[in-house]
């Protein structure tokens, strides 16, 4: 019977490594997984008491009580329940593979995964397995300055690692020192970092800080993501992508944040993304970067986002919708669109709906497809404003918003996420000079469509990109602006992303 049990973990287990060792779509330098015979695999089994070792070929490992080194290349599963335990990867180690095979671990003052600088790690949970990691409130050394063991994470990469979290199975992520993950920085003497999610079912909660983030690359090419936290949800410093040509990209559900989404180059390829966040939904910023290309390139996927008192996407330089599904929405509030960029905002292909704001807010892009507008005090740069309705819309929260044509086909059907008073909608399905007609309750607005500049509104406020000066690891929690009203600058410094030495 124990044999029986061992080949079908071991099957699961090989399930799971497939998924992991797909190619990235999204760009390189992720941790690729190690190729090696399971059935040989070392197996750990976590205890309040203590780590045993068995049924495995693979000696590259030290215990001490509850604390499990590896510093030799092989496969790795870990199983069991331990209130205070730790797994590090010792700085340097390449080609280790870390199966979560019903894995429960706590750690009372550090990281419960710790990769080293310059290790190259593929952390898996097994197919159909059930796996959690938790800090403690100590693991903050802002907050326990005396704890030289912390490590201000739960997953901790520190620079120049390269690490991959895939599998089949689900990993459950408790942050209640500061950070869920955290990824560090590429450095010359580190090597390049990268952090790559993957093929998995991912739940991180995350009250103090940050629920993922990165000093470099980071993709999430896949899987499906459940995030809660009181700062960012999903931060790089440098880059971030998200799917990738030509797959169905990852199902990512953020039902808490101040910031969603947020990376001075952010590119969605695919998924299906949900947002709802007190600041920006999707932000390209780093005040830290000077003279940086700052871009939020969105080109496929289904997003819908809802801020209560923020931008909806937010980019310091260009943003552009070239194609996916996009519905964003934001609250009435001053000087927030659903659209905002320092740079040029270009809508050349997709299904696209922006909505919010008071009449006098603006919003300026470029349409390059048939656009509408309903609801604008403005209009189309060099086209008719009179065609438009000069009224405010009033539409009112968790109404039902239909776009129809003239022959009273819709093309756009959904639901209001928050109160607006005016929509914007581009479509390949609008024909130029069409006339279409918004519906929300008692509100019924007719535009015709067009292209070129659209201005709905007076000229808003410059953008703010959601950044807040100094350390990024400030590890103050955002305030609770569900009551509505503009937020304050989040506390705390934002950190750099060049190499730090953590």
């Amino acid at each position: 019977m124990k044999k029986l049990v061992s080949i079908l973990c071991a099957a699961a287990l090989a399930l799971s490594l497939a998924a992991c060792g797909a190619e990235s779509q999204s760009g390189g330098g992720e941790a690729k997984a190690a190729v090696y015979s399971l059935e040989s695999a070392t197996t750990f089994t976590f205890s309040d008491s203590g780590i045993t070792a068995q049924d495995g070929s693979y000696t590259g490992y030290e215990i001490d009580g509850t604390t499990l080194t590896i510093d030799g290349a092989g496969a790795y599963v870990v199983t069991g329940a331990c209130a205070d335990g730790s797994i590090q990867i010792k700085k340097g180690t390449t080609g280790v593979t870390l199966a979560l095979n019903g894995l429960a671990l706590t750690s009372a003052d550090t990281a419960p995964i710790l990769c080293g600088k310059s290790t190259e790690v593929v952390i898996v949970a097994a197919d159909g397995s059930t796996n959690s990691l938790t800090d403690a409130a100590e693991n903050n050394d802002d907050s326990y300055p005396d704890n030289t063991e912390a490590e201000n994470t739960v997953i901790k990469c520190k620079n120049g690692a390269q690490v991959t979290l895939c599998g089949g199975g689900a990993l459950t992520i408790n942050a209640n020192g500061k950070n869920g993950i955290k990824s560090g920085a590429s450095t010359t003497e580190e090597g390049e970092a990268s952090l790559t999610i993957r093929e998995l079912t991912l739940t991180i909660n995350a009250p103090v800080n940050d629920a993922i983030n990165a000093q470099q690359l980071l993709n999430v090419e896949s899987g499906t993501l459940t995030i809660s936290a009181a700062d960012d949800a999903i931060h790089s410093d440098l880059v971030l992508n998200i799917g990738g040509d030509g797959t169905d990209g990852p199902t990512i559900a953020i039902t808490e944040c101040y910031e969603g989404i947020e990376a001075a180059e952010l590119n969605v390829l695919s998924g299906n993304i949900d947002i709802l966040s007190s600041g920006d939904c999707l932000n390209a910023a780093n005040s830290d970067l000077s003279g940086y290309a700052f871009s939020m390139n969105i080109s496929g996927g289904v997003i819908t986002a809802c801020s209560s008192s923020g931008d909806g996407f937010d980019s310091n330089g260009d943003l552009t919708i070239s194609g996916g599904t996009v519905a964003v929405w934001t609250a009435n509030t001053a000087d927030n669109q659903p659209l905002d960029a320092d740079g040029a905002i270009t809508v050349s292909g997709g299904t696209v709906l922006a909505a919010g704001g008071s009449a006098g807010m603006g919003m300026n892009l470029t349409a390059e497809q048939p656009c509408v507008t309903f609801g604008s005090t403005g209009g189309m740069g060099g086209g008719r404003p009179g065609d438009m309705d000069g009224g405010s819309a009033s539409i009112a929260k968790d109404a039902a918003v239909t776009i129809t044509d003239s022959d009273g086909s819709a093309v756009y059907s959904g639901t209001a996420l928050c109160n607006a008073n005016f929509v914007f909608f581009s479509s390949p399905e609008l024909t130029a000079d069409g006339s279409y007609t918004l519906t929300a309750g008692d509100t019924s607005l007719i535009a015709t469509a067009q292209t070129g500049s659209i201005s709905s509104g007076g000229m808003g406020g410059p953008g703010n990109g959601g950044q807040r000066p100094g350390d990024r690891d400030g590890g103050q929690q955002a305030p609770d602006f569900s009551g509505g009203g503009q937020p304050p600058e989040r506390p705390g410094s934002q950190q750099s992303g060049t190499a730090q030495n953590s």
